[in-house]
């Protein structure tokens, strides 16, 4: 069953009303609302839910119009299944909210499905991770997670967009937290091609004069990769999935492991843009099983049914500084690249992953002291 996010949600909703006024509509039957966060304190809600059935035909998304308010201006609900943008799965009370988590899908994958169990229903970053992050003093949830889609299909791709270009849009949603009357410490995590869309994003903010861009590099504590391909990966079957004349034909050969020049200057800039020991922390996560590659069935359609083999290998994953190369910042998971990143409730990888990122969250709300300076210094 297909996951939809609902977006314009108002304030003062709970997930019966929102669930009740989307089946009255008559569009959709069946709702069920898995969760419900707002986007800012005092801002607009984001839903993540389910139908049994969808009442009409749409394209990628559909807008509902709300009832009237007091400035008669006309307010949507806008659903739809691509996640672009950012969406909060998770935001803790005002009081308790202390740090800020973005997750990147990777190449051909989905902001949203990417981090949700094969075959089920269960997605970490919405159903387990918030509820395992709080401080030892307390229980309360403490971290706003959210998770950052953008186009990223192999295929049939009608997109130009090299790695830069992506960073820059993550940039424009990045700078909105920013731009808040508090700026939290903010933990990324980085699958595959996310992860190297995150590190442009860090280089280009480490590189500008703003005054804002430089609160929020400073922001940056934590940068947890996942199969992040620091040095390239296997991509002979995505070369054949787009095509020898598909506009996405330089981004998937900037990911080429023999002799990427862009991944190269990359990796040189990212660690300067990190700044020294102390101020931020990187962990690596590398793929221990076999990857199947694409290739087409007998109706023409790609399937991930080709010979198996190691998309990104472990030293290509594992691109942490000199202190940071023992086992509490690099880990194995003995998954294929795809898999590394779905869990399932109990899932002994996700504890492990869990456990590094609970310690990292704790070390982020120490280093608080240091961005509330540098706020004041910008203002």
């Amino acid at each position: 069953m297909s996951t939809f996010r609902v977006t314009g949600v108002p304030i003062d909703w709970d997930r019966q009303e929102l669930q009740s006024f989307l089946e009255n509509q008559g569009s959709v039957t069946g709702a069920s609302i898995e969760s419900l966060a707002s986007e800012d304190h005092g801002g607009p809600q984001v839903a993540t839910a389910t139908f049994e059935d969808i009442l009409h035909q749409y394209d990628r998304s559909w807008s509902i119009l709300m009832p009237a308010v007091s400035n008669n201006r006309k307010q949507y609900l806008t659903i739809d299944e691509e996640f672009h943008g950012m969406t909060a799965l998770y935001t803790p009370p005002l009081q308790d909210h202390k740090i800020d988590i973005i997750a990147l899908s990777g190449l051909g994958g989905h902001a949203f499905g990417s981090f949700k169990e094969r075959g089920g229903s269960h997605m970490w970053l919405r159903d387990s991770l918030p509820f395992d992050l709080t401080l030892e003093s307390s229980v309360q949830p403490i971290a706003r997670v959210m998770i950052y889609g953008y186009d990223s299909v192999v295929a049939e791709s009608k997109s130009t967009q090299n790695i830069e270009d992506l960073a820059t849009g993550f940039i424009g949603s990045l700078q909105r937290l920013a731009n808040a009357s508090i700026i939290r410490p903010i933990i990324l995590i980085g699958h595959s091609l996310g992860g190297l869309i995150l590190k442009q994003a860090l280089i280009s903010l480490s590189r500008s004069e703003n005054g804002h861009d430089q609160s929020l590099i400073r922001a940056i504590y934590g940068v947890v990769f996942f199969g992040t391909p620091h040095d390239g990966m296997n991509i002979t079957s995505l070369i054949h999935m787009a095509g020898g004349s598909s506009p996405n034909r330089f981004l998937i050969e900037s990911l080429n492991r023999d002799n990427s020049q862009v991944l190269t200057i990359q990796q040189r800039d990212f660690h300067k843009a990190l700044g020294e020991k102390g101020s931020a922390e990187i962990f690596c996560f590398y793929e221990t099983l076999e990857s199947p590659t694409a290739q087409r069935d007998k109706s023409g359609n790609w399937k991930m049914t080709g010979p198996t083999t190691v998309l990104v290998t472990k030293p290509s994953a594992t691109h942490c500084r000199p202190w940071e190369n023992g086992p509490e910042h690099i880990c194995a998971i003995n998954r294929t690249h795809s898999e590394m990143v779905k869990f399932s409730p109990d899932d002994a990888n996700y504890k492990n992953v869990r456990d590094r990122l609970s310690g990292l969250c704790r070390r982020a709300f120490a280093s608080r002291d240091r961005l509330q300076a540098s706020r004041s210094i910008c203002t």
